[in-house]
């Protein structure tokens, strides 16, 4: 029975852990997005800067 619930418990922080990951990989790659979009406009505006 205590080794029942203790591989729930296991189970269950394990469960929490992927969760978390996942969603700290998220935010990483919309922040990552974010910076490349901000490159790339940057790089539009200095093209357009250096034409003139």
């Amino acid at each position: 029975m205590k080794l029942n619930l203790l591989l729930l418990a296991l189970l269950s922080g394990t469960a929490v852990y992927a969760f978390t990951l996942r969603r700290q990989l998220k935010a990483e790659q919309m922040r990552g997005n974010m910076y490349r979009d901000i490159s790339a406009r940057l790089d539009r505006r200095v093209v357009e800067l250096t034409a003139r």
